[in-house]
């Protein structure tokens, strides 16, 4: 019988947001949510890929009030549309604006230690294979059972790091999401194609 899927642990502790947002008296409560939201899910130059559905379920709202709020915040601008973080890419990019002067990307990145930008290669690598993983699996029905053993061994592994961590072992936060799927993709590979039960018995 196959396993109940898991659900992906929330390893997100904190978010970090334009100090000018709390001064800005445009900006109402269940607005500041939504961009509190959104900077939960950006990397280090503020790019994100975050669905609306994802900020409206991590909030409690629906699509369409999420995104009457983010339409504020592009008019307040604090939130612009910016280049797909990677080729082929489906969903809409967005950068929260932390620095109104800063106006290019590349400005963001030079910014960066080369610790954080070998960071940033990362997981916009992780981002690709995950997007790569997620096309693949609607192809066929073999595919999508495949994806769905991935996302299964991807939540186990997850689950794996946050009971280590809970139990005193370290391990740094941004390596936990890509070491899960980089294991994930490892064990899939060690899969065959399913044999019928005629071709077990022999």
């Amino acid at each position: 019988m196959r396993p109940k899927q898991l659900k992906a642990k929330d390893l997100r502790a904190f978010a970090i947001v334009p100090i000018r947002a709390i001064k800005d008296a445009r900006i109402t409560p269940k607005t500041l949510r939504v961009l509190i939201a959104y900077c939960s899910y950006c990397d280090h130059i503020g790019r994100t890929f975050v669905s609306q559905e994802r900020v409206g379920q991590d909030i409690g709202s629906s699509r369409s009030a999420v995104s009457n709020h983010v339409r504020k915040l592009r008019d307040y601008g604090y939130m612009v549309y910016c280049r797909p973080m990677f080729k082929g890419q489906r969903s809409t990019s967005n950068r929260i604006v932390y620095d109104p002067q800063v106006k290019h990307e590349e400005t963001l990145r030079s910014r960066l230690t080369a610790k954080q930008q070998m960071q940033l290669n990362e997981a916009e690598t992780m981002a690709r294979m995950q997007d790569q993983i997620n096309q693949a699996g609607t192809n066929t029905l073999f595919d999508s059972e495949h994806s769905k053993l991935r996302a299964e061994f991807q939540c186990l592994t997850t689950d794996y790091f946050t009971r280590a961590i809970g139990g005193g072992w370290r391990i740094k936060p941004d390596v936990v999401r890509s070491a899960a799927i980089m294991l994930a993709n490892q064990a899939v590979e060690l899969l065959t194609e399913p044999h019928s039960d005629k071709d077990a018995a022999a």
